[in-house]
């Protein structure tokens, strides 16, 4: 079997990908603040962030970026 790898310096400047869609839930949100440790109000307390800019509870920065790097791994393989 060949292996289908691409590292980061395969891909070309311009290159493009098309991902599936993901929705980010509540319990992506709750089970990350429990992998993590964050239990920062911005994305535990919903009453506290109604109040604020936002309306609701945002999701952690890494979580965006985990769910990022998984969509592009399935978008890249082969």
């Amino acid at each position: 079997m060949a292996d289908t790898r691409r590292f980061f310096d395969d891909i070309q400047v311009g290159e493009a990908y098309e991902s599936p869609g993901r929705t980010v839930t509540e319990a992506d949100i709750v089970l990350f603040a429990g992998l993590s440790g964050d239990y920062n109000i911005l994305h535990t307390d919903a009453e506290f962030m109604k109040q604020s800019i936002f309306g609701e509870r945002i999701a952690h920065g890494l979580l965006g970026l985990a769910i990022q790097a998984g969509l592009f791994t399935r978008a890249t393989q082969a």
